[in-house]
């Protein structure tokens, strides 16, 4: 008896085993495929990353700025790319928004650099491109890479006042008076190039000159003015004004084709000391220009606003305009209607503007 019940118990016992032999097998498999898929993340074909670098096809002469994918994205009517050449000669591409009227076809082009850091989509670009658009203006709209920190340290370093000497000969008209500093910097150069120099005459040298970094920074957005300009003209615009929002103020005073403009409009500018001290010989070689200087009512920039009006007066620009108005700064995109409507007024405008 206890024979035969030993039996039955050792017939349960490899009933059971046998039974839960089918789900450990399958719980095996789980983890296994767990595994794989941790150690693949990208198996999916379509995932980017699971393909090598050298079988994608890649856009490598793209000047991308800020979220070009998601402007793309965003804006896939208004896209346009422009074909511009880098510093190094290499041509770039360099992704603008277009905006259209959409009843009546527009004479005017209006290029809007946008604020420093910002691209072409931010949100007041958009929203005064849009205005224009609605009032019969095509509006192209450029972002604005920011410098990079030491470099936008050095573009924002005021000016050193040049020491006067006898040593020092009088600077011809029309050039930048070198400081001591800077003189016994170039002419200590060849004899300890190899040694490290002095931080007090690089900070001389930085407020006169232009940095290598510098120089190919504005060449760059220059490219880029350049490029937007001609796209328009080669679409049959017969007129092209440029809008330079906060730092853009800068590099579209700048640009070397500003005397073939129909206009320049400085909205809420902000001007590094370099370009606002060569404020009255840029306007001397182009004082027929006309000049809208839209400053904010309330900020912390009304001194700087002053010393613009200032200059433009005894430049005698002919056309020279401010206005004041009541924005927020930053500006926001919900006034990027009501400053459009002001720039329409005034690049429609037939007689000369009166000062404020």
């Amino acid at each position: 008896m206890l024979l035969f019940i030993g039996l039955l118990v050792l017939l349960a016992t490899a009933l059971v085993q046998a039974q839960d032999e089918p789900a450990d097998a399958v719980q095996a498999s789980g983890d296994v495929a767990v595994a794989d898929e941790a150690a693949e993340p990208n198996a999916n074909p379509d995932d980017k990353a699971a393909v090598p670098a050298d079988a994608r096809s890649q856009r490598a002469s793209v000047v991308t700025g800020q979220g070009t994918m998601a402007l793309l994205q965003q804006w896939p009517q208004s896209a346009v790319w422009l074909e511009v050449d880098g510093a190094d000669g290499t041509p770039n591409s360099v992704l603008s928004l277009v905006f259209t009227p959409l009843k009546n076809a527009a004479t005017t082009g209006v290029v809007v650099l946008a604020d420093e850091g910002h691209n072409a989509g931010e949100g007041f670009v958009t929203a005064l491109a849009g205005g224009l658009a609605d009032r019969g203006l095509t509006a192209l709209t450029l972002g604005l890479r920011a410098p990079t920190g030491g470099l936008k340290q050095v573009m924002e370093r005021e000016l050193p006042l040049p020491e006067a000497s006898p040593a020092v000969p009088a600077a011809e008209e029309g050039q930048v008076p070198q400081p001591v500093g800077a003189q016994a910097a170039g002419a200590s150069s060849n004899a300890n190039s190899s040694a490290n120099p002095d931080p007090l005459l690089i900070d001389v040298v930085a407020g006169t000159e232009l940095s290598e970094a510098e120089l190919q920074y504005r060449q760059e957005v220059a490219a880029q003015l350049r490029a937007a300009v001609g796209y328009l003209k080669r679409e049959g615009y017969q007129q092209v004004v440029l809008v330079g929002v906060g730092r853009g103020a800068n590099f579209a005073t700048a640009l070397p084709e500003l005397a073939e403009s129909a206009g320049l409009v400085w909205l809420l500018p902000r001007f590094y000391p370099r370009d606002l001290k060569e404020l009255a010989e840029r306007f001397t070689e182009t004082p027929r220009l006309r000049v809208l200087d839209v400053q904010a009512v309330r900020g912390n920039r009304a001194q700087s606003a002053m010393q613009r009006t200032t200059v433009m007066n005894q430049v005698e620009v002919a056309h020279y305009q401010r206005q004041r108005v009541a924005v927020q700064e930053p500006v926001q995109a919900r006034q990027g209607d009501a400053l459009a409507s002001r720039l329409e007024a005034w690049i429609k405008a037939d007689s000369k503007p009166a000062m404020d």
